[in-house]
């Protein structure tokens, strides 16, 4: 399955082999003048959003990350500017993220975090520059060992389609804001779901160590993760209940975390 996006979005039925299958069609339309200029200006090749998916599917592919599979896409331009595209994605047979998750134990849970957490440690460690929040994953299976067994990733409609190097600030930045607005979409969850988390990230991402370096390391990015969150919390009025549900949970004031 698929969720629906914010482009257009149509499901389809379609007989292949003799078999049915469920597909996807996403359409794409004008490039902003904005992001044209911009890539004119770097003397890159404008992207449209289709062109972005198709490579952003690529990228995660090659890197071993299980993704969801582009069966047809196509484009048309004008003097080289995008103007309207379409991605034809096969459905990921499975359950949502958060529909498992809400449906679990403690325990599990947990565990489901903590492959969550493998998952972005992974990407951040290979330079993939996509956030993945919890309604972009689908899981395929109940086998909670390896993330890449268990989840397939869906709907890479942002991030950067190349590898690149991640700084401290910037993974803290990414971790924050998919703390902050996966609690508004699943709820602010149990203390120890957040610890497995943050675990399994940074064992993923190479930050477990008992060396003084990787541990300063490992205390830098989660300060600058919460410090994102409580930004994220505390300036939006849509996450009003979390922040005092925050309060509650850990009895503190989302205040101690701004600068």
């Amino acid at each position: 399955m698929s969720r629906p996006a914010k482009r257009h979005v149509r499901k389809l039925s379609l007989e292949v082999a003799g078999q049915k299958k469920k597909f996807f069609l996403k359409q794409s339309g004008f490039l902003s003048f904005h992001l044209f200029l911009k890539s004119w200006c770097r003397l890159q090749v404008p992207l449209s959003g289709t062109a972005r998916e198709l490579l952003l599917l690529e990228l995660f592919r090659d890197q071993g990350i299980p993704v969801m599979n582009a069966v047809a896409w196509g484009e048309h331009t004008v003097l080289g500017w995008p103007v309207r595209g379409f991605i034809l994605v096969e459905e990921v047979v499975g359950r949502e993220f958060v529909d498992v998750y809400r449906g679990a134990s403690l325990r599990v849970r947990r565990r489901l975090f903590r492959l969550y957490g493998e998952l972005m440690g992974t990407l951040h460690r290979i330079g993939i520059d996509s956030k993945v929040r919890p309604e972009d994953l689908i899981c395929v299976s109940d086998n909670y060992k390896d993330f890449r067994n268990c989840f397939v990733v869906i709907d890479r409609e942002h991030g950067r389609p190349y590898l690149m190097g991640l700084s401290i600030e910037q993974c803290g930045i990414r971790l924050g804001d998919i703390w902050a607005k996966g609690m508004y979409r699943i709820g602010l969850g149990e203390r120890s779901e957040l610890l497995a988390f943050l675990s399994g990230y940074l064992t993923a991402a190479g930050q477990r160590s008992v060396s003084e370096g990787r541990d300063a390391i490992s205390a830098n990015l989660v300060k600058r993760a919460s410090r994102r969150a409580a930004k994220v919390l505390y300036h939006d009025n849509r996450f009003e209940m979390l922040r005092t549900g925050f309060q509650v949970q850990y009895g503190i004031g989302l205040d101690r975390f701004i600068p």
